[in-house]
């Protein structure tokens, strides 16, 4: 979605809600059942409020709110390149050190010698098996946390979050570390961290939320597009750093960078007030019916029955499958991006972080300059008709087709390239490309009435975790047949990828705008 429409949808973009109302319940959302609320969470309930308890002046104003937001957004973001890339490495080399008999950690290996194929698909194995547990873990324990964001509080939920990400990645490194006494395969277990605040998603849905608490309905979308941004700085700026730093100093000293930033983030958050409104308890009866286990199940699959049913226009069902393919896009260039370069092209890893923020800085030049450009350029009265949408809904499906044949272009040079040069080129292209998410969300908004938007996006939220669960396992498996292969087929990761955006983007060629939406569209703008 460009930065001018959100602006003109400020009343319908309310995307914190959007995220957590699956996970929390939340009663500005069509989901929310009182029973819900009345779930024994005595263990979650007693962390979250020691937490709220604690007293720490506050910010009135609302851009400080914000700000801080941004910053632990952004220093959660950055601080988790710093653990990535050298966990990779650090991974690698055990399996390096096993392969080759050496038993000294203190013997010195030539990281050179450890782009074996044999090595490789094990180091592929190891990070698939590991993402895919950290997205089913995350996507079990969303819905209790984010129930208790709506029941207790934002602000606790976060700092438990934080905390459970936290003991995650120290659960990650202490195995590594100690790898004398734990086998590496034991890295998986540290996905028992998401168990402790929801993990990533609920972090980044109720942070959006207290976003969203803070700030006026004019004000919203630009807040979001902020907060992306910080994320996206974060997320694809850190590599390169990080790399410099394990070149200098070695593969220990980032993730203890990382850490720390990550822990400044989570002293950001005790300077914040508790953004959500307090109920009135007295205007409820009180009801000591507290529902079983079954029966709370039984309730929450009976929600998710009642909101796939707002999927009756084929259009919608069309851009709600391209969602599947989001999660393939992002994890190719991120932490399996410096596995494949590194090995194909023959560089360290910690020289990967410098291609891997080529990405991160082409897709914010996108975001923020390009795509805003063009999208007021295409409904611009002044543009020629031939090159002229009709309205934004037009315009929006045509950038979105684009973008996925955009992407599908990049992929493939990704996959086909045979010099380092020709890969950076490609990603570029596919940083041009990096809209497509947010235009097909965009179209999705028009075909269910504002009400009913929160069910939708809760379930394009559940989809693009579905595609995470088998996004990496994806890659790694075609990284290995690749392998098999020899030769080009190396690249047999992005041409798998390329081969998804194209099925995706082709289903974006049978959407039709719906005509309620295109006629109130024209109607807004002849006013």
């Amino acid at each position: 979605m460009t930065f001018e429409e959100e602006q003109r949808r400020g009343d319908s973009l309310d995307e914190a809600s959007e995220l957590v109302s699956l996970l929390s319940g939340s009663p500005e959302g069509p989901r929310h059942r009182r029973h819900e609320e009345n779930l024994s969470f005595s263990s979650i309930s007693s962390i979250a409020s020691s937490i709220s308890s604690i007293q720490i002046p506050k910010p009135q104003n609302v851009t400080n709110v914000t700000n801080i937001l941004y910053f632990i957004i952004f220093i959660a973001s950055y601080a988790g390149g710093f653990i990535e890339l050298p966990l990779t490495r650090l991974i690698e080399d055990l399996i390096c050190r096993d392969y080759y008999d050496v038993e000294s950690k203190t013997e010195p290996i030539d990281e050179s010698l450890c782009k074996e194929d044999a090595i490789q698909k094990q180091l592929a194995y190891l990070l698939a098996v590991l993402s895919t547990l950290y997205s089913i873990v995350a996507f079990v324990a969303a819905f209790p946390w984010g129930l208790a964001a709506d029941k207790i509080g934002r602000k606790p939920i976060v700092a438990v979050s934080m905390t459970g990400l936290l003991v995650g990645a120290l659960m990650e490194l202490a195995v590594v570390y100690w790898s004398d006494v734990f086998p590496i395969t034991l890295i998986w277990a540290s996905a028992a961290g998401q168990l402790i605040g929801g993990g990533n998603g609920v972090l980044i849905a109720v942070v959006l939320s207290m976003i969203a608490d803070a700030t006026t309905e004019e004000d919203r979308a630009i807040a979001f597009l902020r907060a992306h941004v910080a994320s996206l700085c974060g997320n694809l700026l850190s590599p390169s750093l990080a790399g410099l730093v394990m070149e200098k100093a070695g593969p220990w000293v980032p993730p203890l960078i990382g850490i720390s930033l990550f822990s400044l983030g989570g002293i950001a958050l005790f300077f914040l007030p508790e953004t959500r409104a307090v109920k009135d308890t007295s205007e409820e009866p009180n009801d000591p019916d507290i529902p079983s286990p079954g029966s709370a199940i039984s309730q929450i699959f009976g929600q998710f029955l009642d909101s796939l049913s707002i999927l009756k226009s084929p259009s919608l069902i069309l851009l709600f499958l391209t969602a599947l393919c989001s999660m393939p896009v992002m994890d190719s260039t991120l932490q399996f991006l410096n596995q494949f370069v590194s090995k194909r092209y023959e560089i360290k890893i910690a020289q990967t972080g410098y291609v891997q923020s080529t990405y991160g800085v082409a897709s914010i030049i996108m975001t923020l300059i390009i795509l805003p450009w063009i999208s007021g350029v295409l409904i611009d009265p002044a543009t020629p008709a031939r090159y002229r949408a009709k309205n934004e809904h037009y315009r929006d499906l045509s950038l979105a087709r684009w973008s996925y044949a955009v992407l599908f272009l990049g992929a493939l040079t990704l996959g086909i390239s045979p010099t380092l040069s020709g890969f950076v080129v490609g990603l570029i292209i596919m940083a041009v490309g990096s809209g497509f998410g947010s235009l097909s969300k965009s179209l999705m908004s028009i075909f269910v009435d504002p009400e009913h938007r929160s069910r939708l996006f809760s379930l394009v939220g559940m989809v693009e975790v579905l595609g995470s669960v088998f996004s990496q396992p994806l890659l790694a498996g075609l990284f290995s047949l690749g392998l098999r292969w020899h030769g080009a087929w190396i690249g047999l990761p992005y041409l798998g990828l390329a081969a998804l955006i194209a099925f995706s983007g082709s289903l974006l060629l049978f959407v039709r705008i719906p005509r309620t939406a295109s006629s109130a569209s024209r109607v807004t703008m002849d006013a």
